[in-house]
């Protein structure tokens, strides 16, 4: 008598990052993440060259200029360090840097804070043009 042997893998589901090609302080970011990414747990979106999905996602151009969205594994959009967060988190590495942040009551309130500066002045410092649509 043979005897078969399930075996049940768990996978986390994707989440889909849209960010900005074109944006030389971003892209640094983005291909470490990317590097560590070997397991494919996330959708990269170039907002800069597939506009398409945004579309799809109900999220304007201008929206993810202004900040960084994400749609998380409940296909629930999330932006700023929230959004961050829901990538970290299938990320070598960043994962720790997420429980940390989730678990220090004031961390997320002040980096929200600084993202929210920076990603005022992200467009002047990379010398793109505002977007007014």
């Amino acid at each position: 008598m043979t005897q078969s042997t399930e075996i049940h893998t768990t996978s986390i589901p994707k989440v889909t990052c849209f960010h900005d090609g074109e944006c030389p302080i971003c892209n640094i970011e983005i291909k470490a993440m990317k590097k560590l990414d070997k397991a494919g747990n996330i959708n990269w979106v170039d907002i800069s060259q597939d506009k398409d999905a945004l579309a799809k996602a109900g999220l304007t151009y201008k929206q993810t200029m202004d900040r960084m969205h994400v749609i998380d594994e409940n296909q629930q959009i999330q932006s700023g360090v929230v959004g961050f967060l829901h990538v970290w988190k299938r990320l070598p590495y960043y994962r720790h840097l997420a429980a940390i942040i989730e678990h220090l009551p004031l961390l997320l309130p002040l980096m929200e804070f600084f993202y929210t500066i920076f990603a005022r002045y992200r467009l002047p410092l990379t010398g793109k043009k505002q977007i007014t649509e």
